[in-house]
C-alpha cells in the first residue's frame, strides 16, 4: 500500500488550507525541492518535524542540522564542491563513521562515489534541501570570516532577510523535479501556522507507528456490545477461554500476551476494564498495574489481578494497597466467578476519563520542547515530569525528558526514560538509536550493540539495515 503524502497528512488534519498547500506545491515545483523542505522554508513546518517524518517515510536516520554546531574542519574530508555537486553536508565523526547530511541517502552509487573519493566510511542521514543548501551558503560565508564551526538553521536566516530561492544560492544545482529561475526570487517569510501541539500529534503518529507487519484489525462489535475489555495473559489457552466467556456476553475484547504488547494496546484503545496476569514477559502485570493507577490519564480505569503464583487473602489485600488493583482472582477460577468480578468493576467504574487529561499532558510536552528548544534545561525537565505524572505511558514524553538529561549529563537518568520510551514503544526508531549512542559514549558496547540490534528491527529499510550491520560489526 501506497505512503500518504504530507501534504494529504497536514490538509487531514486540517492544518493547513487547500489554498496553501497549492501555493506550497507551485513553490516546490519553482525550487526543485521536496515539499517538506518548501513548508519549512516558508516556516509552516519546523524542521525537526520536516526531517522527523521524511525519516519515517523513507526508513532511514533523519538530521536537523538547526540542532548541529559543525565544525568546518569536515570540510577538509568532504569540500564544499562536492557538497554543492552532490547536496550533502558532513555533520559529524561518530565512531568510525563521518555522518553526512544527504537529501537522498538511499542513493547507494552515490554514497560508494563519496567514501571513494574522501576515503571515509559514511553514516548518511536525511535531511531537507533547503538545510543542506543553507549549510552550504553558511559554511561559505563562516570560511570567508575564520569561522571553526557553523549551526545552520534555514528558518533562522529565513527570519533576519529575504531567502534567495535554491539553485541560486552559493551556486547549488536545484532537484531533479524543476529548475530555479536564473534572476533571484524574493519569498516571503510567513508565520508559522501549525500550532506546535498539533505538530506534535502527528510526529506522535509518526514515531508511534509499529516496527512489524500491521495487526489484523478487530472484528466489528456487534451493537450489543458496549464495554471493550483487555485481557492479558502469557498463557494462549487461558487467554483463549478468558476471551470466549466474555464474548459470549457480548463484551468486545482485546487480548495481549506480554507486557510492551498491553502497554501498547492500553494506550492504543482505552478500554472500560483490564484482566492482567501478575507474571508476564518484558514487563509484569504488577507494573503495568501500578503505571495505570499512578497515571491521572488511565487510572480511571479498573483492574483485575489474576494470578496462580501469589495466593491467599494477605497477597491480594497488598496487591491492592501496593499497586492499587481493583481486585484480585487466584487461577485456577470459575468462569462464573471471574464475570461476577466483571460486572460489579464495570457497574462501578466512571463512564469518562478525567477532564481534559489527556490534553493537559500534551500541554506539558509542548512546554516541554519549547523550553528544551531555548536550552532552558531545568524547565523543560520539570514540564516533562508534570506530564509524566499524568499520562506515565507516553513514549514522547519520556524520550524528551531523557534527551533533557543528556543535556544534563545526567547519563543514567536519560538511560532510564529513553529505555522506558523503547518499552512503550518498541519501533520507536530515534528512541533506540539514541540510547545506542549514549551506551556507545559510555562505553557500555554490550548494551550498545544490544540496542543496534534492536534498530534493525526497528527499520525494514534493506539499506539502513545494512548501515546497522556494518556498525555492529566495527563495535564487535
Amino acid at each position: 500500500m501506497s505512503r500518504k503524502g504530507l501534504g494529504a497528512i497536514l490538509r487531514e488534519a486540517d492544518l493547513i488550507s487547500e489554498t496553501q498547500l497549492r501555493d506550497a506545491l507551485s513553490a516546490q515545483k519553482t525550487f526543485g525541492e521536496r515539499l517538506a523542505s518548501v513548508l519549512v522554508r516558508q516556516c509552516t513546518l519546523t524542521e525537526k518535524f520536516a526531517v522527523t517524518y521524511l525519516g519515517r517515510q523513507l526508513g532511514v536516520p533523519g538530521v536537523d542540522l538547526s540542532r548541529q554546531e559543525i565544525d568546518l574542519e569536515l570540510l577538509e574530508k568532504v569540500p564544499l564542491e562536492l557538497c554543492e555537486r552532490h547536496l550533502v553536508f558532513p555533520v559529524k565523526v561518530q565512531g568510525a563513521r563521518l555522518q553526512i547530511a544527504m537529501a537522498d541517502p538511499n542513493d547507494q552509487k552515490l554514497v560508494s562515489e563519496i567514501e571513494f573519493k574522501t576515503g571515509a566510511r559514511l553514516a548518511p542521514m536525511i535531511a531537507l534541501d533547503a538545510s543542506i543548501k543553507n549549510a552550504i551558503v553558511e559554511a561559505r560565508r563562516a570560511l570567508k570570516t575564520g569561522q571553526k564551526t557553523i549551526r545552520p538553521n534555514v528558518q533562522k536566516a529565513l527570519s533576519g532577510r529575504l531567502a534567495t530561492p535554491p539553485g541560486n544560492a552559493a551556486g547549488v544545482t536545484p532537484g531533479a523535479e524543476g529548475g530555479a529561475p536564473s534572476d533571484d526570487v524574493e519569498v516571503l517569510v510567513v508565520e508559522s501556522l501549525m500550532d506546535e501541539v498539533q505538530e506534535l500529534r502527528i510526529i506522535e503518529s509518526l514515531g508511534s507507528a509499529p516496527a512489524a507487519s500491521p495487526a489484523a484489525p478487530p472484528r466489528a462489535p456487534a451493537v450489543e456490545e458496549t464495554q471493550t475489555i483487555l485481557a492479558v495473559d502469557d498463557d494462549p489457552s487461558v487467554l483463549r477461554m478468558i476471551e470466549m466467556l466474555l464474548q459470549s456476553k457480548r463484551y468486545r475484547v482485546l487480548t495481549a500476551r506480554a507486557g510492551r504488547e498491553a502497554l501498547a494496546k492500553v494506550r492504543e484503545s482505552m478500554p472500560d476494564l483490564v484482566i492482567l496476569d501478575g507474571m508476564l514477559p518484558e514487563v509484569h502485570g504488577f507494573e503495568i498495574c501500578r503505571q495505570l493507577k499512578t497515571s491521572e490519564r488511565f487510572r480511571h480505569i479498573p483492574v483485575l489481578m489474576v494470578s496462580a503464583v501469589h495466593t491467599g487473602w494477605r497477597f491480594a489485600a497488598d496487591v491492592k494497597q501496593t499497586y492499587g488493583a481493583d481486585d484480585y482472582l487466584e487461577k485456577p477460577f470459575e468462569a462464573a466467578d471471574l464475570l461476577r468480578r466483571v460486572e460489579a468493576l464495570l457497574s462501578r467504574a466512571p463512564e469518562t476519563v478525567a477532564p481534559a487529561s489527556e490534553a493537559a499532558a500534551r500541554q506539558q510536552l509542548k512546554e516541554g520542547v519549547i523550553a528544551l528548544k531555548n536550552d532552558k534545561l531545568d524547565e523543560a525537565m520539570a514540564a516533562f515530569t508534570r506530564g509524566l505524572a499524568i499520562d506515565q505511558f507516553s513514549d514522547l514524553l519520556h524520550y524528551y525528558l531523557a534527551m533533557t538529561y543528556e543535556k544534563k549529563d545526567m547519563v543514567f537518568h536519560a538511560i532510564d526514560h529513553y529505555e522506558k520510551a523503547i518499552e512503550l514503544n518498541p519501533g520507536f526508531y530515534d528512541a533506540i538509536t539514541s540510547l545506542a549512542n549514549l551506551y556507545q559514549k559510555q562505553e557500555f558496547w554490550r548494551k550498545a550493540v544490544e540496542m543496534w540490534e534492536l534498530a534493525l528491527s526497528a527499520t525494514k529499510d534493506e539499506t539502513v539495515r545494512a548501515r546497522i550491520k556494518d556498525h555492529l560489526l566495527s563495535l564487535l
